[in-house]
């Protein structure tokens, strides 16, 4: 699965959206149905993912944007 950061246009502070600025990523190449973002705040880097039927919580504390779409990578493989 190939997982690719894009620089987004909503603003992310404090784990909400649109309230202050702080880098996200919106993630391409999900499978149909899901989505995420990656975002730093709190002084680390976390992810959100959803599907159709649920929307997720922040998860993680990463040095990176990278180390979180990779741990995105494989939270999406173990529940395949």
């Amino acid at each position: 699965m190939k997982l690719t950061l894009l620089e987004t246009s909503e603003i992310v502070r404090n784990g909400g959206m649109g309230s202050g600025n702080i880098s996200g990523y919106d993630v391409i190449g999900l499978p149909a149905g899901h989505g995420a973002t990656i975002a730093c705040f709190s002084d680390a880097w976390r992810f959100m993912r959803w599907n159709d039927q649920w929307h997720g919580n922040w998860t993680g504390k990463f040095d990176s944007a990278q180390a979180a779409l990779n741990a995105l990578r494989e939270d999406l493989l173990a529940t395949a």
